[in-house]
């Protein structure tokens, strides 16, 4: 049963994830993982990643996109993960936050992921 409440946008692009906690691996904690985004929305980001990080770890998401150029510095929640054929595929629910651009973030969606617009 889909658990989906917002629509999905579908679009590859690089971003890179900075661990803040994970209680299964305290080693990771400020670690930055590159990861390939699949697919957005306006709360949410499915990822691929060559690190496992469990449900419940927090991180910090820069996602790089438009022309001209945007910079949006996220924080998320791993809320699931699993591997399909060795790939790591984890779902981000993003969170608000002092020092996040969310709210940047869910105002400019539909800008951000217009056809026309390159994205980085």
């Amino acid at each position: 049963m889909e658990q989906r409440s917002e629509t999905r946008t579908e679009r590859e692009i690089s971003i890179l994830v900075q661990v803040e906690s994970c209680k299964e691996n305290s080693d990771l904690v400020g670690m930055s993982i590159p990861c390939q985004a699949l697919d957005f929305s306006r709360h949410g980001i499915r990822c691929r990643s060559e690190k496992l990080l469990t449900p419940g770890s927090l991180v910090r998401i820069t996602i790089n996109v438009g022309d001209p150029f945007s910079m949006f510095l996220l924080l998320g929640e791993v809320r699931w993960e699993f591997e399909i054929n060795g790939k790591l595929t984890m779902g981000l629910q993003l969170q608000d936050g002092a020092d996040n651009d969310l709210k940047r973030w869910v105002e400019e969606f539909d800008t951000i992921f217009d056809e026309d617009l390159s994205l980085i």
